[in-house]
């Protein structure tokens, strides 16, 4: 009996010993915040100063650097970064993103008899053959290929055949010329993100290098004697020639929702011979556009994608709940008789859809063939009950036979994904401006 109250007394400190360390590991970590840590999965990354699209980049993290993440907003990750910069990053991009924005990093090549494509695809011309250990530049990322520059020649390899330099074997010269290698940048008054915004310095402008501090910023001189600090990722030797086209802006923390109209049960207007449904030119369209924005880094999600009936009441539902920044509805019109009526028309229907229906239709208006008929206030349902920026388009009349023969055509849906591209870029631009200027 003796021996019996003693063995469970020591089961009882042992469960008390167990309860005391669970309670001590919870307390801990419920005071760091309940922060974690994480490591960086794609080739680069924007920290920006806000969880938002269009707000300020303040630096950036790269391929296996380690970031605190300390709160999450809007799907985005609140980070501290080894230098202890805080700032924010979209949750989607973190681990697993495949897009990037335009950076200037040192690479080497990490396997064998490396294929440098023209274009990121397999099938895409080979260039050359990148030996193995050879360096390269590394400027963006995108769907699992990387854009890099070697001998004078731009190509893309697979994103697993690269190991970023974290500490770059080529230390630059005093007085040696640099060039701003991203598409913008800020000269700052000190060697730190906090520091004051000095100049503005566009893609490809010349500067002065003059010293390099030991966490990787450089201390240069504008052409115009101004002194400041860049960080190393923005900035190359190679010189950019003035007929180089300025690289696009890749938007992987944009987020587009597209909305193929009508679909399953639902098959909307048909053309005069019945052959070709509303349903199955919109879903045409809307994958032509989702694989444009991808090619430029955009992050995209649909509402369908297959010929399913979504009702006007969930596609409201699911955009507003998404981390959408744009939702773009794609229908083509049709009239009380046929052969009466033809053109485009964008519609928006609430005050934060109006830029973004302005920017779209120019672009339609420049690149589609068909006559453009403008863009006004409409209360359609997917427009009304949506909290995002929204949009919708009638591209043309299917029950005009005119109208028909380019509805019908692929090429025409690859210029309604141009014009849609086109029309973004703007509308993010203006917005970015806006933003800056607050």
């Amino acid at each position: 009996m003796k021996n019996t109250n003693s063995i469970n007394r020591t089961i009882k400190m042992f469960i008390i010993n167990i309860l005391v360390v669970a309670l001590v590991f919870i307390g801990f970590n419920y005071m760091r915040g309940n922060s974690q840590i994480a490591t960086v999965g794609t080739i680069a990354l924007n920290v920006r100063e806000k969880p938002d699209a269009y707000s300020s980049v303040i630096t950036q993290v790269h391929k296996e650097d380690k970031v605190t993440i300390t709160d999450e907003k809007n799907d985005w990750y609140k980070i501290q970064t080894a230098d202890k910069t805080v700032g924010w990053v979209p949750n989607w991009l973190l681990f697993d993103g495949t897009s990037g924005p335009y950076t200037n990093l040192t690479a080497s090549v990490a396997k064998r008899n490396t294929e440098l494509k023209k274009d990121n695809s397999e099938s895409s011309k080979v260039i050359k053959t990148l030996k193995k250990n050879e360096h390269v530049n590394a400027t963006l990322e995108l769907n699992g290929w990387v854009r890099v520059y070697s001998d004078g020649k731009y190509g893309w390899v697979p994103s697993d055949s690269l190991i970023i330099q974290k500490n770059r074997d080529n230390k630059y010269k005093e007085n040696q010329a640099l060039h701003v290698a991203t598409t913008s940048a800020y000269l700052m008054s000190n060697n730190s993100t906090s520091s004051n915004k000095g100049d503005f310095l566009k893609y490809g402008a010349t500067l002065t290098y003059l010293s390099e501090t030991e966490d990787g910023w450089m201390k240069v001189k504008t052409k115009d004697g101004k002194t400041g600090f860049l960080n190393s990722w923005q900035v190359t030797s190679r010189k950019i020639s003035s007929k180089e086209e300025k690289p696009g802006i890749p938007m992987p923390e944009f987020t587009v929702m597209l909305d193929p109209g009508h679909g399953g049960d639902d098959p909307g207007a048909q053309t005069i011979d019945g052959k070709t449904l509303e349903k199955e030119v919109t879903l045409k369209t809307a994958l032509a556009v989702r694989k444009e924005l991808q090619s430029h880094g955009f992050n995209v999600l649909m509402t369908r994608d297959k010929d399913k009936f979504v009702s006007l009441t969930d596609i409201g539902k699911i955009s507003s709940s998404s981390q959408a920044n744009a939702f773009i509805s794609f229908h083509y019109d049709s009239s009380a008789q046929a052969n009466t009526a033809s053109g485009t028309t964008t519609f928006y229907r609430k005050d934060s859809g109006k830029p973004l229906a302005q920017a779209i239709n120019d672009s339609i208006a420049n690149i589609l063939p068909l006559e453009n008929r403008g863009f006004g206030n409409q209360d359609y349902q997917v427009l009304r009950e949506n909290s995002k920026p929204a949009v919708l388009l009638e591209l043309g009349y299917i029950n005009n036979d005119y109208d028909a023969a380019y509805i019908k055509n692929k090429n025409y849906h690859q210029k309604v994904a141009d014009s849609v591209y086109d029309g973004l870029m703007v509308y993010i631009e203006e917005k970015s401006n806006k933003g800056a200027e607050n």
